[in-house]
């Protein structure tokens, strides 16, 4: 079971989403690249396309070597390595791993958390504080996470649009401490969790202009 709430800010986004299960394993990914609209578009699709080259070219299957692969060839893509005065993009991305036999799940990330929640009781689990490309070196090395997750346990991949919007009576952002009070919240049932998050973010946002955008993933195991 799942959901994925995403809403572009423009008619393109700097957001993206991207799964697959290969074998006995199902990779999700939820990324935020720098811009948004046709700029962050455009970023999106070279790491997809990159993602697709490291899994299905290049048969890396451990997330932390993916992020690493595409640290690299990002870089490679916008002649980064050039001149060191140039456009420093990049993207900050979450990729986890779930074994659907053994229910474990592999994590790694650069600049995004991982939340699971246990019985109404919300753990994150912290990324790298690098981006993918830009600045980040290219021999970092990220660390990787492995959990075991029991039956009935709820994992959210995010972005930080939704609580980076500006609302509320005092035109504050919605913050990150609210939004994961907000996930530890939610109904057990997944198509519910989605209208409350919609919801949510709605009734915040009022008449303010949405600032970023905006991507949530949830699932249940």
């Amino acid at each position: 079971e799942g959901f994925i709430y995403y809403l572009p800010k423009d008619v393109v986004s700097g957001d993206f989403y991207w799964f697959h299960k290969l074998g006995d394993h199902f990779y999700l990914v939820a990324a935020d690249c720098t811009g948004h609209g046709v700029p962050g578009a455009l970023m999106s699709i070279v790491g997809m396309d990159k993602i697709t080259q490291a899994i299905f070219e290049k048969k890396i299957t451990e997330p932390k070597a993916i992020l690493e692969f595409l640290n690299i060839e990002i870089k490679n893509t916008l002649k980064q390595h050039d001149d060191e005065t140039k456009q420093r993009d990049g993207m900050d991305l979450a990729l986890v791993r779930i074994n659907i036999k053994t229910n474990t799940v592999d994590f790694a990330a650069a600049n995004r958390p991982l939340y699971i929640v246990t019985d109404g009781k919300l753990k994150e689990y912290k990324s790298d504080k690098v981006a993918i490309a830009g600045f980040t070196p290219d021999d970092h090395v990220f660390k990787q996470l492995t959990l075991q997750l029991n039956k009935g346990d709820r994992l959210y991949l995010a972005t930080d649009g939704f609580a980076d919007q500006f609302g509320g009576s005092e035109s504050k952002k919605f913050m990150t401490k609210n939004f994961k009070a907000l996930l530890e919240s939610l109904s057990a049932d997944m198509n519910a969790q989605e209208e409350q998050l919609i919801n949510s973010h709605l009734t915040w946002k009022g008449h303010y202009e949405q600032v970023d955008d905006i991507l949530v993933i949830g699932i249940k195991v």
